[in-house]
């Protein structure tokens, strides 16, 4: 996978619980109809973290057997030790590795399982070097009928009412070539890439996430989710290479405008949308 940062500190997990809460509301819908009329419900969770959110996400009695990937062994076995049981199983993983697809046949084998009903990618295709290359592996691991989940980002649709000083367009550049923020426009190119990996009846739920005039909480959640760790991956990059130019010009631009991009975000008039595409699709023919 790409260069990321792997999150375990309690900030980042209080904004990842943020950023889940957030979400739900969005996505619950989306897999209650998923759901609707199905029984025995096999589902592939890649990018499972902690474990949190596929417990949250999952946990209808329609759904049978989870099993959770996660790239950083660490957090993959916390997941396994806190929620593993008999519905759920979670394991360390890196999808782009070579012996990926032989090891995950092995875990559908000990779970006699022939494929998944749903297959679901959080912020994950923005990670990858080659997001095709998984795309079409999954392919075969979906069932004839099964759901192919994707939630990612999509900045070029970001916007800010208000914003004069297109403060968030200049946010949103620093964002995009921060090495652990990964390709912020994944959203922005997802269907194209999977009609050509094989997949048809792409179903687009969700192009952006906003909050309106006196969204106040709302407004707040979305300033952590999405505008609260730019701050720390700079810090990290500078520490890494301290003669960096570029780094330290974002850091610069962080100490003059990262507190009035937040409270134009924040004010009772404002109206912030991110790009955030939510779609499911099923395999296609090839």
């Amino acid at each position: 996978m790409q260069a990321q940062l792997v999150f375990e500190e309690k900030k980042e997990i209080k904004r990842l619980r943020v950023q889940n809460d957030l979400l739900s509301c969005y996505e619950d819908s989306v897999l209650s109809q998923i759901f609707s009329g199905k029984n025995d419900i096999a589902v592939l969770d890649i990018g499972c973290n902690d474990g949190i959110k596929t417990v949250e996400r999952f946990s209808s009695d329609s759904v049978k057997t989870v099993i959770g990937l996660e790239y950083n062994s660490a957090l993959a076995t916390k997941a396994q030790k806190t929620f593993g049981n008999e519905k759920f199983s979670f394991y360390h993983c890196d999808v782009e590795a070579e012996g990926f697809s032989e090891k995950l046949r092995g875990l559908m084998k000990e779970r006699d399982l022939q494929g998944f009903d749903v297959i679901y990618l959080s912020f994950v295709l923005m990670h990858l070097s080659d997001v095709m290359k998984l795309l079409y592996t999954l392919r075969s691991f979906l069932k004839e009928d099964g759901k192919l989940m994707i939630i990612e980002a999509n900045d070029s649709v970001s916007a800010l009412n208000g914003d004069k000083g297109g403060l968030l367009g200049e946010f949103l550049a620093i964002l995009k070539a921060d090495k652990y923020s990964g390709n912020r426009e994944v959203g922005k190119y997802i269907c194209d890439l999977l009609h050509d990996s094989g997949y048809d009846g792409i179903d687009i739920w969700h192009d952006s996430i906003s909050a309106g005039k006196g969204e106040k909480e709302k407004k707040k959640a979305i300033f952590t989710t999405f505008f609260s760790y730019l701050p720390e991956d700079i810090a990290l990059l500078i520490a890494a290479e301290p003669e960096n130019e570029e780094y330290k010009a974002w850091s610069d631009w962080i100490d003059r405008n990262y507190k009035t991009l937040k409270h134009l975000i924040m004010s009772k008039g404002s109206v912030i949308s991110m790009g955030m595409r939510i779609l499911t699709c099923t395999k296609g023919e090839i």
